[in-house]
């Protein structure tokens, strides 16, 4: 009579766990083989911002400085709390960048008094616009020019209504600049 031994069955217990678990893993692979096979190289980069989607009216809202200078991280309020004060004058600052590369600042003033000047970092009117690839280059009438890297994307206005805002960011010296405009939809 033959006897089995526990190595015997313990071996042959082993070999079918072994095989299930190669077998799983098998099956468990395969879809994510299949998914990395059917991908292409040549996979279309990210679309740049195209200067179609620049060319509106835009509201001038915020020009953030990180670091702050002296406290103060957003220097477009400052200024407009600033003129609210010593002018009793509030500027709303819009900018229409036109399709064939100009732009036309259009500060209006909620005022009792005049004489609130543009803000030294602001885009002003003979300026010229282009887009190249994520950044927008501003030209300057003396012919200097200023580049920031470019984002446009999806927001919403205080009320809910759909917006878009464009965010350009530069960095000046040991700080970055980050402009933000936004426009309604």
């Amino acid at each position: 009579m033959h006897q089995f031994s526990n190595d015997g069955i313990n071996d042959f217990n082993m070999k079918k766990i072994h095989s299930i678990r190669l077998s799983f893993l098998l099956l468990a692979t395969l879809p994510m083989l299949a998914v990395t096979c059917g991908k292409k190289n040549n996979d279309p980069a990210p679309k740049a911002s195209h200067p179609a989607t620049v060319a509106s009216v835009w509201a001038w809202q915020k020009l953030l400085v990180s670091p702050p200078v002296d406290n103060i991280t957003d220097i477009l309020d400052f200024y407009v709390q600033l003129s609210i004060l010593t002018s009793k004058c509030l500027p709303l600052f819009l900018y229409e960048f036109k399709s064939n590369g100009s732009l036309v600042a259009i500060e209006q003033k909620i005022c009792q008094a005049t004489g609130v000047g543009p803000v030294e970092f602001g885009p002003k009117t003979g300026d010229t616009w282009a887009v190249t690839g994520n950044k927008i280059v501003l030209t300057h009438l003396d012919g200097t020019k200023d580049e920031a890297d470019l984002e446009i994307k999806d927001s919403k206005l205080a009320d809910g209504s759909k917006s878009k805002l464009m965010i350009w960011k530069r960095k000046i010296g040991d700080r970055m600049y980050t402009w933000e405009f936004e426009r309604k939809l």
